[in-house]
């Protein structure tokens, strides 16, 4: 794979971040929300912090899992794949009638985004050139950096026209991602 040509990299370099940024900025956007989706579903604050913790739980259990497949069935199929779990996990939560289905929501999520960073550096690794990696790597990994600084402030905007636009602002990215 390693015979595209630079322009194609660059290309599939900002497509990578774009589905980085956006499986890492949905554990920084949802902390401004948690005090509207606890009067919502009129949990406990203890119980909110279930909208964190189910989300990198299955992030964590999600990488090595999607890094697995993706060796097996091949990495655009994974990440496509890691890319629509997280969409569904979005627009899942982002209709939950009750909080045990805004969990079951944030945990698809976890699971497509625990799919997105390693198949990404994964294809980095296949697809540049040994000097070019290091650079490519270092961008997908300053996503994580830029999506804790942004997130927060991104959170509270869409928190102005609801807190179900956190996650639903994910289906047209992820779409585009799909697509492209």
């Amino acid at each position: 794979m390693q015979d595209m040509n630079a322009n194609a990299r660059n290309r599939m370099l900002g497509l990578l971040f774009l589905g980085v940024l956006m499986a890492a900025l949905d554990i920084a956007i949802v902390g401004p929300a948690l005090p509207a989706i606890r009067t919502a579903f009129g949990v406990s604050e203890r119980a909110t912090a279930w909208v964190f913790t189910i989300y990198v739980l299955l992030n964590l259990v999600g990488t090595p899992l999607m890094a697995k497949l993706s060796d097996s069935f091949g990495r655009r199929s994974i990440y496509v794949l890691s890319v629509a779990l997280f969409a569904a996990g979005s627009l899942l939560v982002a209709v939950a009638p009750s909080f045990g289905v805004l969990l079951v929501g944030r945990a698809i999520q976890g699971l497509g985004a625990g799919g997105i960073f390693p198949v990404a550096s994964a294809v980095i690794g296949d697809t540049f050139p040994p000097e070019k990696r290091g650079s490519a790597l270092g961008l997908i990994g300053a996503v994580f950096g830029i999506a804790f600084l942004i997130g927060p402030i991104i959170g509270g905007l869409l928190l102005l026209v609801g807190w179900q636009w956190l996650f639903l602002v994910n289906l047209p990215l992820a779409a585009l991602v799909v697509a492209l």
